[in-house]
Formats: C-alpha cells, structure tokens, sequence
C-alpha cells in the first residue's frame, strides 16, 4: 500500500460533501480547526449544496471530488458528512491523478465506500471523526487526529475483554463501516478480506439489522480467511448492554476459527473515535490483560 505524504504548515485540506448534507456552521467550524492547525482550507464549490438528503446532485458532489483528487496543490481531502451518496458517484471519479499523486481522504461512515476503493488501488486512509461529528468529538481525538494528519502516529493499548481471542498478527487492516462492509460484498468496489485485519464498528441501534449483516458476512464467507478481527463501537448513543449483545452475536459468528480477535476498540460513532490509518500493515496483539495496536 502507498501512503500519502505527512502534511506540513501552509497545506491545502479540501472540504467536499460526496454523501450527506453539510451545514455551514459544520463548514465554519472545519475551516477554522483547520486555520488553527496552520492548514489551508479549500471548500468544495458545492459543499454546502442541498438534493434531498444529499449535499447536491451527483454531478455536483463528483464535480467537487474530482476536483479535489486532481488538485495538485491539495494535500488531504475531508469529508464533511456521512449518511448516503458516495456508491453514486465511486466508480464515476477518475483516480488517475491521484493516483501519481496520492493525499489523505479522511472520513467514516458512507466513506467506507471510497476507503475501500482506495485500497483496491493501493492507496492509505484514514477512518477518522468527519466535520458532521466535530461538536460531539473529544478533544482528545481531535488532538490525535491532527497528530496522525502530521505524521505523529500512535499506538493504541485496548483493554481486555472477555471475547478476545489471543494471538499475534502483523498485515493490512481495512474495512470501516458494517453495514458498507456487507453491502459492498461481491461488488467491483470490495476490497478482499482473504489475509487482512478486517476492522467493523456501525452506528445502529438496531440488534437485529447488526445480526442479519453479520449473519450474511459469515455465510458468505467475509469471516473465514480473515488473520485478525478488530471490533470498534458499535450504536449511537447506546447503552453498554446493547454494545455486549452485539459483541456477543460477532463472537458467536467468528468463534470457529482461530485468529486473534480484539473487542473494544474505542473507534466509530463515539465521542471517542480514535483515527486508523486503513490500508495500512499493522502488528495487532491480543493477550490476557488486553490488545495492542501498532502502525508502522
């Protein structure tokens, strides 16, 4: 995998809405983080448009990603929000450019959508907070953010949970989003799971849509040949009751087979949403006082 160059002072960050609604509060506020970082914004000419409940029509949120992907002088691309529209307008965009010339593309959610193509083509991202979110972010995780954006990486020390499974792995972590993990199966955008450190965390409060996509995923196979499984957040706002049944049902699916597995990566649509750098080959320890994430 190709990772793209650390930003510096004096970046240019472009700000785009390929999926869901952006306001302009959301955007002042991103420009100003941004500012405060001594990076660049540059929002996209149809940030803040409207099309139902995306930001724009296809056409317009594509126009504003390419331009984006092509900018020479632009170093990162955030997305502003998730919710629905990136699988419109994925395989429409031309990586061409980007590909010579490869810059962060930071979100979460519909963004699963556009890591894993990235990752089909060889390229790092990063899964981290979105503009949408920044309000309900901890300023620790912004912090980090920043750091990663920089080049300052972390390593994180998960506490042990009593679904972990223990084991040493060293590979290529993606995935992002559940829901887009399952949806995107069997389809020109997937990224292969076969040998990876697949991670998964979902914003849904709904017990049984989490069991039907997990279901599917072991049944069609997305579980088996995996090295390692990193399970993050799961539910909005939810209680710790809900996030174990959860844990409970991803465990039961993955229980036959015999690769590391770590629960409670404090990753997802949380407050606590720690950046990973997907696409990225990492060394994931699980032992009895808990797990180990390290990037390269």
């Amino acid at each position: 995998m190709l990772r793209p160059i650390y930003l510096q002072p004096g970046d240019k960050v472009a700000l785009v809405s390929p999926s869901g609604i952006t306001t302009k509060e959301q955007l002042d506020a991103a420009a100003a983080l941004l500012a405060s970082w001594e990076l660049i914004p540059v929002p996209g000419e149809h940030v803040l448009a409207r099309d139902g409940r995306m930001a724009g029509t296809d056409e317009e949120r594509l126009a504003d990603l390419q331009a984006a992907l092509d900018a020479e002088d632009v170093r990162a691309i955030w997305c502003m929000a998730g919710d629905y529209g990136m699988l419109r307008i994925v395989q429409e965009a031309d990586y061409s450019i980007f590909q010579g010339n490869p810059k962060w593309v930071i979100g979460m959610n519909d963004i699963t959508v556009l890591h894993s193509k990235l990752h089909s083509l060889g390229i790092e991202s990063l899964h981290a907070f979105m503009p949408s979110d920044y309000n309900t972010t901890s300023p620790e995780v912004v912090t980090q953010l920043r750091n990663f954006l920089f080049g300052i990486i972390s390593s994180y020390a998960i506490p042990a949970h009593p679904f972990n499974r223990p084991g040493i792995v060293e590979t290529e972590m993606i995935g992002g989003m559940l829901q887009w993990v399952h949806n995107l199966h069997d389809t020109c955008i997937e990224r292969n799971t076969k040998g990876t450190i697949l991670f998964i965390e979902d914003p849904s409060n709904d017990l049984y849509e989490i069991d039907r996509n997990v279901k599917c995923m072991k049944y069609a196979g997305k579980f088996q040949h995996l090295a390692g499984l990193i399970v993050g957040e799961f539910g909005k706002d939810s209680t710790p009751e809900f996030k174990e049944e959860v844990y409970k049902l991803i465990h039961d699916a993955v229980e036959d087979y015999t690769y590391p597995v770590c629960f409670g990566l404090p990753a997802g649509h949380v407050r606590n949403n720690f950046p990973l750098i997907l696409g990225a080959n990492v060394e994931l320890i699980v032992h009895p006082k808990g797990a180990e994430l390290h990037f390269p």
